[in-house]
């Protein structure tokens, strides 16, 4: 039986950004068996996808040491074809042809899920993304968000790096607006979700709104957190893997940029949005460089912008305003 690998990127955001293509390589390859290299984060958006054979969790060593790893556990079958995402000097010594994303210049500036697809050719339109499930893990919800029926505001409040978080507080001061007597989604359950780092955060948002109101998912698995996305009337949050997961499972998505461009990294679908402060310039660029690690950049982002961005794509949403 032929062989496809496939290199997916590291970060859970970009890799969801390309699910849509990959789904279209398994169909390229119907009769293949597939093997998937992915971040250990990311292992488990991969166990539905159709003809996966193997996936491989690529775990960083010093000095480059995971790529000769897996050069030693890789590097002597022959493949159908290699689809690197990430577009790595390793793929080059696999045996077989090979193809990765052309990497858009100038401007305007190309989205990520446009990029993705070029993976397939030259000309290939652009392929929403996909998260892949089995029935019995799409019904595998927590009790609350099963008795709140389509009643769950979702909530994104982490990001990989401080400087495109929106604080804590406003996120909490942005759900009672919506949530209490009189709001958009008056009565809703509030959902945090995230990392396990993103538990302070969580807790934050809990304590300040009413006991019973929040249900905390932060470091509950993505499959998991998809299948709750999927039922929910809408999320806010961060430009992170959660909104690009939110996104992708269906939920309309509002997500909250600064110092990163939505015209790259915006949610994708026509049940998305984004928002970010008005009348304030960023300088977009490599997010080492542009990103900090440590200074809130998103604090000239008001609550009543937000508050406004999500009454506004709830109200434009058929299925959300039902």
């Amino acid at each position: 039986m032929a062989e496809v690998l496939i290199i997916a990127n590291s970060m859970i955001g970009d890799v969801i950004l390309t699910t849509g293509a990959i789904e279209a390589i398994t169909r390229r390859h119907p009769e293949a068996r597939f093997t998937v290299v992915c971040s250990p984060a990311t292992r488990g958006l991969f166990g539905a996808l159709a003809g996966v054979a193997e996936v491989v969790p690529l775990v960083k060593r010093k000095r480059g040491g995971h790529w000769f790893d897996l050069f030693r556990r890789l590097g002597g079958r022959r493949w159908e074809a290699v689809y690197d995402f990430r577009g790595t000097v390793f793929s080059r010594f696999l045996k077989g042809p090979k193809a990765s994303p052309v990497r858009a210049t100038g401007a305007p500036p190309q989205h990520k899920v446009v990029e993705a697809a070029s993976i397939l050719g030259a000309g290939s339109p652009p392929l929403s993304p996909v998260i892949w499930m089995t029935g019995s893990e799409a019904a595998d919800v927590p009790a609350g968000v099963e008795s709140a029926g389509s009643a769950l505001l979702i909530l994104g409040p982490g990001a990989s790096r401080i400087g495109k978080t929106w604080p804590a507080a406003r996120f909490a001061e942005a759900a009672r607006f919506l949530t209490s007597r009189g709001g958009e989604m008056e009565g809703a359950l509030v959902v945090v979700t995230g990392g396990p780092m993103d538990r302070e955060a969580a807790l934050e948002i809990g304590a300040a709104l009413p006991k019973g109101a929040v249900l905390d998912m932060t470091g509950a698995d993505l499959i998991r957190t998809s299948a709750v996305m999927g039922r929910a009337r809408l999320f806010v949050g961060n430009d992170s893997g959660m909104m690009h997961l939110a996104a992708a499972s269906g939920a309309p998505t509002l997500g909250l940029f600064g110092p990163t461009d939505e015209r790259l990294y915006g949610p994708w679908g026509s049940r998305t949005a984004a928002v970010r402060p008005a009348g304030v310039s960023f300088d977009f660029g490599k997010t080492s460089k542009t990103v900090s690690k440590d200074r809130c950049q998103m604090e000239d982002l008001s609550v009543a912008e937000v508050v406004v961005a999500a009454q506004a794509l709830l109200r434009c949403d058929p299925a959300a305003a039902a």
